[in-house]
């Protein structure tokens, strides 16, 4: 669907708090871009094709407590 390059800004952007993908002007917005657009498309050729996702249900709680610790 895309791809991102393993660049040094990528790293020093998340250490400080700023994701990458808002990075203006740079070789970076245009691949995030890319790949966002590839995954709208994707998803919405998805739910054209394919009927909706069915909600998973919980039907038993074995193993599980509900008390916390």
């Amino acid at each position: 669907m895309g791809e991102i390059p393993l660049v040094q800004s990528i790293r020093e952007a998340g250490d400080v708090g700023r994701p990458a993908a808002l990075q203006t002007a740079t070789p970076l917005e245009k691949a995030f871009e890319t790949l966002t657009q590839n995954v709208v498309q994707e998803v919405v050729r998805r739910n054209e094709n394919l009927p909706p996702t069915e909600a998973i249900k919980i039907t038993t709680m074995a193993g599980c407590s509900a008390v916390k610790k």
